[in-house]
């Protein structure tokens, strides 16, 4: 196909004016212009059957009224061609889609999606491109107020409300005082741009936003001429330049679009900036500020500078060994620092450099700023640490040679990133994806004090920079509720009857439309695959299960570029079940503290210049077909290219032998540290928490789980924290002894993916750490959980909540089936979808399920609690009225096989293979279940009803949220102030 293709030669409208191969990515690029309406397309070849297309537009909001976030969701609300009232959720529900979403950024939206069935890839394309370009928010308005904002009068209290998706969902955000840090960051270094707004949404000016200044946005931004189309795979690109020109382009002619975004000239001092975030009264406001000191450094288009950034970050911010994390501990300033995906921090034209920290004393900002910069100048005078240096050049090289940080299987979505964060500002698209020579470059340039100079120009000598201090205030988000509620209330008295009147029925409308079924008419627009297109065949997963010195060998063979997935699997059944929760903290503590051979920082140095890390986990495994025995796990996991297979091992066997568990004071930082991160995980992901909180009221192994890392293992931590100075000896005691314990050949499962090559390294090495392996057979610990059926909730500084519902479905004579798959598809997207989100205003909703006998109903960032889970208790009625044809249940079951059977990386496959090995999961289950999911009717779907009708009457519930007067709605509550 390379052959086929010229620059400056004609395609369907395209003009190419850039080809050329790129190794480090294995493929072949091509950039084109679309003459006639200015659309620039980028289009990368290669083998991979996972195929991306993705439309991206540069938006600059210029108030935070979340416009164009509210338009992300809106334009896949109906179009020109596909005319049901929800066109994305229907064409989830009936594809094969690897990936199918959208994404604002401070800077632009991006609209993705992925599939290895080339159909169905055009199939979505086609979806896209219509939603972007001929959206149905002209004509329809009821759109804006679903997906946006509307006032609504609350049933009990007959208060007027303000509702909506997006509305909904940037409460929950802007509870997360990271959130919040990253907009005042932006609004600091970049004053009077696009980045001083929140291009989510404040929930404060949402309200602001009107239809016309809507559709307006709409029209200014989304353009072919200031578009940016991303084709990535093996795909006949021809087909797809037709497609594209014949069916959208040809309509456009190119004009000038006003997204430019100016650079920020550089300050002539630092920038220092103030804000609050709310805390409970009940919370104690002390060493509950957040800092954070930024540098711009450059422009993000600029592939060098960008690179060794992002090393430098690596070094400075990710690494436990960073020279500033260490002087900002000493100092005891912050209990933990934050990095770019903590903060949920995106990329901007002017590259930025933050330091943070959470949960410090605002007494300190002066000092935290002096440590920063004395310890740079330490580093620029000094010179930084080789080793140090090496082991993040090293750590950078193995992400961008994975290309997959997100672990989906989607290197395509990954690429289309990095290409946007130069294409987007007018740079080289391909800058980013040609590494190999800035890389070698900074490599040579170690010795010539390149990073130094790197700090020298960028932090020390640098003017724009800014210091962000977050501080803590009781009560702030409860005034802010009341001062809305007075406003709302007052504005409902100013309205007349008839106003009021208009009102309701306006949202009476809203509410039919939203329940109401799509015509026959408008479901035959929508793009779908025949059930032929689906492989009735389960994957199979290559596994050799083999037996060496007593420990059991599981290899999965297949091509992982060179780079080896080496995981141990230790007994943990065997500690006694009061120290169960030091089992999780042996893992969080593990690799972050000394040993007898050297301190953790240089430990952590060592790691990462050998290999590309071992990370440790636990995980608990239950048995198929009985939910009462379950098999816990410690795990070590790590990656590791060949040449470097000894030297993983002797680290291995240097953390699992000689860990010094003495410097009380380091484990304390580390306490603190893994609280935070989990505190993060409470605000920004509670619906995991709470259904894991919810499974653990019935299930033994999810009891135990949460033990290990739920909402019981936060509590755990908190109380270590406050009793730390009373309990050090006694921590560091309960660690040594499951340490000392859990690490022995004792049924230990040592999992192995990569190439036969590199399997044999492998096998010569092992006996590095086997060897020093203790070798006793103990017994399992006996292990008594008390039942719990009380309902639970967990008090957090949050003003949407997560609503979490959970049944044994197994006490209900059911077995788990593939036909579950599909009743979870359609409750997800016929039911909970429209019931929770469009009508509740929930940004999200879903039904989990486990094989366990485990199934949960969980929403997200919900302002709603006895309204949802009255959804919960009600849906076994939907499924007894549902009456779907042969041809609506073939589009469930063609969605859920696309859910169910996602692509996986290599190390996943292998991590899979080994569960289904443990649990006693056969190939002839895996085809089973899927010979069940093929061959599910509509009877076999209202059959379910009566198991949803007594599972919801079990009561196992579990609620996240703030407001402590709901709890009246509640029985036996328990309640645990975070």
């Amino acid at each position: 196909m390379h052959n086929e293709f010229k620059v400056n030669e004609m395609y369907h409208g395209f003009k190419l004016l850039e080809q050329e191969k790129i190794d480090e990515i294995q493929s072949v690029a091509r950039v084109f212009e679309h003459i006639k309406s200015g659309a620039r397309l980028l289009h990368l070849e290669n083998k991979d059957d996972n195929k991306v297309f993705c439309i991206s537009f540069r938006t600059t909001p210029t108030d935070s009224t979340g416009v164009a976030h509210i338009l992300e969701h809106s334009v896949l609300c109906g179009s020109r061609k596909f005319k049901t009232k929800d066109p994305f959720g229907d064409i989830a529900k009936s594809s094969l889609n690897t990936f199918l979403n959208a994404m604002t950024y401070p800077d632009r939206t991006s609209y993705p999606v992925a599939s290895r069935n080339q159909k169905d890839f055009m199939n979505l394309m086609d979806v896209y491109l219509d939603a972007v370009l001929y959206p149905n928010i002209y004509k329809n308005h009821q759109i804006l107020r679903q997906e946006g904002w509307r006032y609504e009068t609350e049933p009990k209290t007959d208060k007027l409300i303000y509702k909506g998706v997006v509305y909904s969902e940037m409460q929950g955000a802007l509870s997360s005082p990271q959130e919040v840090l990253t907009g005042e960051i932006y609004k600091s270094l970049f004053p009077n741009t696009t980045y001083a707004f929140n291009s989510g949404g404040d929930p404060e000016e949402i309200p602001q936003l009107t239809q016309e200044d809507f559709e307006e946005f709409h029209s200014k931004f989304y353009h072919p001429s200031n578009s940016y189309i991303y084709l990535y795979g093996d795909q006949n690109l021809n087909e797809c330049l037709k497609f594209i020109n014949e069916n959208y382009l040809i309509n456009f002619d190119k004009i000038e679009i006003p997204s430019h975004i100016d650079d920020v000239k550089s300050f002539k001092e630092i920038m220092e900036r103030t804000s609050e975030y709310s805390i409970s009264p009940e919370e104690n406001e002390e060493n509950k500020s957040f800092f954070a000191l930024n540098f711009v450094c450059g422009e993000n288009s600029n592939a060098e500078e960008y690179l060794a950034m992002k090393i430098l970050y690596n070094m400075l911010i990710e690494s436990s060994a960073s020279p500033i994390k260490l002087a900002l501990l000493k100092e005891e300033i912050g209990e933990s620092m934050l990095n770019f995906d903590q903060m949920n921090m995106d990329p901007t034209k002017q590259a930025i450099f933050p330091i943070a920290v959470k949960n410090t004393d605002n007494r300190k900002k002066e000092r935290f700023k002096e440590v920063i910069f004395e310890t740079l100048r330490a580093l620029v005078e000094n010179g930084i640490d080789k080793k140090l240096l090496k082991a993040s050049i090293n750590s950078i090289e193995f992400e961008l040679r994975e290309a997959d940080p997100w672990r989906i299987a989607n290197k395509g979505l990954h690429y289309s990133g990095k290409i946007m964060e130069s294409w987007l500002y007018d740079g080289n698209p391909l800058a980013h994806l040609k590494y190999e020579e800035n890389l070698n470059k900074i490599k040579d340039s170690i010795n010539d004090k390149y990073f130094e100079n790197f700090i020298e120009k960028y932090m020390l000598n640098n003017k724009h920079c800014s210091l962000v201090v977050l501080n803590p205030k009781k009560g702030l988000e409860e005034s802010k509720v009341k001062a809305l509620d007075e406003k709302l209330q007052n504005y409902k008295a100013s309205l007349s009857k008839e106003e009021l009147h208009k009102l309701q029925e306006e949202n009476e409308k809203l509410n039919k439309a939203q329940i109401a079924e799509d015509t026959e008419e408008a479901k035959d627009t929508i793009p779908k695959l025949s059930i032929e297109e689906v492989s009735p065949e389960a994957e199979k997963i290559p596994q050799v299960v083999t037996e060496h010195k007593g420990v059991t060998i599981l290899s999965h063979n297949m091509n992982t570029n060179k780079i080896s997935y080496i995981n141990l699997l230790f007994d943990a059944s065997i500690i006694e079940q009061k120290y169960i929760p030091y089992i999780g903290l042996l893992r969080d503590v593990l690799g972050k503290l000394h040993t007898e051979k050297r301190k953790y920082s240089d430990l952590v140095t060592e790691i990462y210049s050998a290999t590309g890390g071992i990370d440790f986990d636990t995980e608990v495994y239950n048995e198929k077909n009985n939910i009462e025995v379950y098999y816990p796990k410690f795990i070590i996991k790590s990656k590791v290219l060949s040449e470097n297979i000894p030297n993983l091992f002797e680290l291995v066997n240097e953390i699992i032998t000689l860990t010094n568990f003495d410097d009380t004071r380091r484990i304390r930082e580390v306490i603190r540290e893994t609280k935070s991160k989990l505190q993060m995980r409470v605000i920004n992901a509670g619906n995991q928490l709470a259904t894991l909180k919810a499974y653990s009221c019935f299930s033994n192994a999810d009891k135990y789980n949460d033990i290990l890392k739920g909402a019981t293992y936060y509590e755990f931590l908190c109380h270590l924290e406050k009793e730390f100075e009373n309990n050090c000896s006694e921590i560091a005691d309960n660690l040594r002894k499951v340490y000392k314990t859990i690490f022995n050949k004792n049924n230990l499962i040592i999992s192995f993916v990569g190439e036969k090559e590199e399997e044999n390294k492998v096998n010569s090495s092992m006996h590095i750490v086997l060897d020093d392996l203790k070798n006793e057979k103990i017994n399992a610990a006996e292990i008594n959980f008390k039942p719990s059926n009380k309902i639970q909730a967990l008090v957090t500084a949050s003003n949407v909540q997560y609503v979490v519902k959970a049944f044994d479905f197994g006490k209900l004579n059911h077995k788990y089936s593939g036909k579950m798959r599909v009743l979870q598809t359609i409750l997800n997207s016929e039911y909970l979808y429209t019931r929770v989100r469009l009508q509740g205003g929930a940004y999200g909703c879903y039904m989990d399920m486990r094989r366990g006998n485990n199934i949960a109903f969980a929403s997200y960032r919900d302002p709603n609690l006895t309204r949802t889970i009255e959804v919960y208790d009600e849906a076994y009625k939907f499924l007894e009225e549902i009456n779907y044809t042969q041809k609506d249940m073939e589009k469930f079951i063609i969605g859920s096989v696309g859910d169910t059977y996602r692509p996986l990386t290599p190390d996943r496959k292998g991590e899979k293979a080994t569960e289904n090995y443990i649990c006693g999961i056969t190939y002839e289950d895996l085809q089973r279940e899927k010979d069940e999911l093929l061959s599910a009717n509509l009877q076999d779907i209202k059959d379910f009803a009566y198991m949803v009708k007594e599972g919801m009457k079990q009561n196992y519930s579990l609620n996240e949220q703030k407001h402590l007067h709901y709890f009246t709605l509640l029985k036996h509550t328990y309640c645990v102030i975070i």
